[in-house]
């Protein structure tokens, strides 16, 4: 029991809340459909920070979890295989 409310430290969930509220204030949380016409095609930019995507380089692949694009600077990777899942996805966890 004592191990399950060390995982649920207050203090790291108020960190994780943090870092959310941040990036939704980047505008990294918004979905797609609420792009403006002015911003990056959301076809050829991150989903998570906007960066422009390459066409050849850096292309972009979608989150299995998500389904967004996102580029190669916001995947978190597992340490025993090659699988990853976007930044946002990975703090959900």
């Amino acid at each position: 029991m004592a191990a399950i409310a060390a995982f649920f430290n207050t203090d790291d969930n108020g960190h994780l809340k943090a870092e959310l509220q941040n990036l939704r204030r980047k505008g990294a949380l918004r979905p797609s459909a609420d792009w403006d016409s002015t911003g990056p095609d959301p076809d050829r930019s991150c989903g998570r920070c906007r960066v422009e995507l390459g066409r050849v380089i850096n292309r972009g692949a979608y989150c299995p979890a998500c389904r967004l694009k996102v580029c190669k600077g916001c995947r978190e990777y597992s340490l025993r295989t090659t699988d990853w899942v976007c930044t946002v996805c990975h703090k959900h966890m």
